[in-house]
């Protein structure tokens, strides 16, 4: 199927290697706010941790009074409500003119920063500090671009880069692959800062009630895994380093929109399987909620992971601090 779409992936390779070149030259236009405006995107279609990067990045500096806020595409409003889960005091808005909706922000609040969501291909907008999250445990898929793989653009679009974020390093198949993946960004960009991060598990909470849950006491349940996510091989990899077993990992195309057809296949699967808890993720916990008719034969769980620096904090604070204060 894949060979099929080659065809497919070299228009798609030209038209953004066009678009790329048209931005570049300044054919097409790229817009300021008055405002940083700090980037938080990838190169890949999914899975590399940009939300919890962005998150992190948000809240950070809320701490330092530098009043963000979270501005959003808007292809879906399960975004919206994660953001207000981890990063509850950061304003979110979405709109597809990310132009018109920032100019928005600004006249309606009180804000010093604008933190772009998914804004690595969004050359419309002009930024102060550009940072690409690349997933540690599948940095560049097989290299093809979409759709015959998961690029979104080539490689030498990463020269745009400031700040490369490379997540769940703990994750990855071979130790050494993080750092062959370091000298590959440094080849290519060397004028960018590299950083280290890992999706820390924090806990797990009801997704009925957001209670906390006790994880310890679920080594002796029957459990199935579900998600909809970019990188399910990672969220499996992220419960068994928990010392957690799972029968069934009930998977969907990233994005998914849950559908009660879908849910009472998955609880009847967990009733004649004796499945007595599932676990999912804060993405797919959010789509969940908005079902009619949710889960409720069997407890769901999520698991609440955070994004934590591993190697060359400073570095990434330096840089911050630079655009901020500048």
């Amino acid at each position: 199927m894949k060979i099929l779409l080659i065809p497919f992936s070299f228009l798609y390779y030209a038209v953004i290697s066009i678009r790329n070149f048209f931005y570049k030259i300044g054919i097409f236009r790229s817009y300021r706010l008055d405002a940083k405006v700090i980037s938080v995107g990838n190169i890949t279609w999914g899975g590399t941790g940009k939300t919890p990067a962005a998150a992190f990045i948000a809240n950070l500096l809320f701490g330092r009074g530098l009043k963000p806020a979270i501005l959003l595409r808007g292809y879906g409003d399960d975004e919206e409500i994660l953001y207000s889960k981890l990063a509850p005091a950061i304003p979110v808005v979405a709109g597809k003119d990310r132009v018109e909706t920032g100019k928005a922000i600004l006249a309606g609040r009180s804000v010093k920063t604008i933190l772009l969501d998914d804004g690595f291909q969004y050359r419309r907008l002009k930024r102060d500090l550009d940072i690409v999250c690349i997933d540690a445990t599948d940095p560049f898929g097989n290299g093809w671009v979409i759709p015959a793989g998961s690029m979104r653009e080539g490689m030498s679009s990463l020269r745009r880069a400031d700040i490369f974020l490379i997540t769940k390093v703990d994750l990855a198949h071979d130790k050494n692959g993080s750092k062959e993946l370091e000298k590959t960004l440094k080849k290519i960009n060397p004028k960018a800062a590299i950083l280290k991060s890992s999706h820390s598990p924090q806990y797990f909470y009801r997704l009925s009630d957001d209670k906390i849950v006790d994880g310890t006491k679920l080594k002796n349940n029957s459990v199935a895994l579900l998600s909809a996510i970019g990188n399910p091989d990672a969220f499996e990899k992220t419960i068994l380093s928990l010392g957690l077993k799972f029968k069934k990992h009930f998977i969907f195309r990233d994005h998914h929109w849950y559908k009660e057809g879908d849910l009472k296949k998955i609880e009847n699967y967990c009733s004649k399987n004796g499945i007595d808890t599932i676990i999912t993720t804060e993405k797919d916990a959010v789509r969940l909620s908005l079902v009619p008719c949710p889960l409720s034969l069997v407890p769901v769980l999520v698991l609440r992971v955070q994004l934590e620096i591993t190697e060359n904090e400073q570095g990434f604070y330096n840089r911050l601090s630079g655009i901020c204060t500048g």
